[in-house]
């Protein structure tokens, strides 16, 4: 490949966006944050980068090596944003640690993952979220799902579900049948993979009882309504899980009261591969999608690797790859018909007047960068894809219409 040619390519797991898809996707932002705003939630922007010490130490070793790693001028180890959650915790930390609580914040934009080994996956994602920082009630886990379920529906999606379970039901049954701490972490994460060949072969080869082995292996079909929790208790010894399951059926019923509960699927096998998830988690899903459009969960200790400890919960939105299934399931808008203001000799300052006026009105438009016939300027604007013109002739009026060749209006 020949200099000029590589110089074309961009690296693996980033893309361009041209105009009208980059015109819906800015438009979709815009929509996501305003719902945010009419339930309350300020946002809040932080930097693209950060010192590594704020991310690495709560993350998994198999998340921490996704990270973009740089060093700064006095060689301080820098990270490009791989999450929003954490950077919140600390801007609430240094900046709001006086504010009312509960504090209902807000963000959009990107984070930076390294891929390894999977071709095609982008690595720059567009995220939209919220955090509700200083409750640990029910209630409040309830509010960020149904926040999350009328983003979707003011979207205009209609058949999603979200996925609700809690990280201390598994923690509490392989604690309750001592299952050791390296098991647990290829347990969850085989759980949070679904692979499930994988684990029933490890399962297997773990020395517990028989029925201690069919219980661990019985988690990942546990999903369905409230009947769940009951059928969940009996399979963890010592009421190990009680706490977990009477907080879930705590959610469900305030979700029920938002009119959110027909979206909901209680999953006990949900695992969220983040160090700081400390309760309840959920993901949200649609068809023909492979993967989550949202999720989040419950993080009461995150706070306290910066400041004092409060209790927090959240939610990502991927926009990405919710403008992937709306561009399917909808139409999205597209960019407004693009207007060419063309102009004759000692007319170009009333087409600058006359190009002000229509951008006040909202509309698109291309001014010509030089004056010319009204036949000529028709046919620029038509180069250059615009659908209406309007001309001002070397006489002071005006013409205008659509660009079909040959028609136009005279005023």
């Amino acid at each position: 490949m020949n200099e000029k040619l590589r110089r074309l390519l961009t690296p693996e797991g980033v893309r361009d966006l041209l105009p009208e898809l980059a015109g819906q996707k800015r438009e979709l932002e815009k929509m996501i944050q305003a719902s945010f705003s009419r339930w309350g939630y300020g946002e809040v922007s932080t930097p693209a980068f950060e010192y590594s010490a704020n991310f690495v130490d709560e993350m998994k070793a198999e998340l921490t090596d996704k990270v973009y790693r740089f060093l700064d001028e006095r060689g301080r180890t820098l990270v490009l944003r791989p999450d929003f959650t954490l950077p919140l915790a600390r801007v609430v930390a240094t900046h709001l640690s006086a504010s009312p609580l509960p504090l209902r914040l807000c963000y959009g934009g990107d984070i930076y993952r390294y891929a390894h080994g999977q071709q095609g996956k982008q690595r720059v994602v567009t995220q939209a979220g919220v955090e509700l920082i200083g409750s640990g009630c029910a209630g409040a886990d309830a509010e960020v799902i149904a926040l999350a379920v009328d983003v979707l529906q003011e979207l205009g999606l209609v058949e999603f579900t979200f996925c609700l379970g809690h990280v201390g039901f598994l923690e509490g049954m392989l604690a309750a049948y001592e299952v050791a701490e390296a098991e647990r972490d290829a347990i969850k994460f085989f759980f949070n993979s679904k692979d499930f060949v994988s684990l029933k072969t490890l399962v297997q080869s773990l020395a517990l009882s028989e029925s201690a082995k069919e219980a661990i292996l019985r988690v990942p079909g546990l999903r369905g309504g409230k009947e769940v929790l009951r059928e969940a208790a009996k399979l963890v010894p010592g009421g190990a899980a009680d706490e977990p399951l009477r907080l879930l059926a705590e959610i469900w019923e305030v979700l029920a009261d938002y009119g959110a509960a027909k979206f909901i699927t209680l999953d006990l096998g949900l695992v969220r591969m983040l160090d700081y998830y400390t309760g309840m988690v959920f993901e949200g899903y649609t068809g023909g999608l492979g993967y989550a459009l949202c999720g989040g969960g419950r993080y009461d200790q995150l706070l306290g690797h910066f400041a004092s400890q409060r209790p927090a919960v959240g939610f990502a939105i991927n926009v990405d790859h919710l403008l992937k299934v709306l561009q399917r399931v909808r139409e999205m808008p597209a960019l407004r018909e693009l207007v060419f203001v063309g102009y004759g000799k000692a007319q170009r300052a009333a087409a600058f007047a006359e190009a002000a006026r229509l951008r006040q009105e909202g509309e698109r438009v291309l001014v010509d960068v030089q004056e010319r016939a009204l036949r000529a300027a028709q046919a620029e604007g038509e180069r250059l894809g615009a659908a209406k013109f309007s001309y001002f002739s070397q006489d002071c009026s005006r013409q205008c219409g659509r660009l079909e060749r040959g028609a136009a209006n005279g005023e």
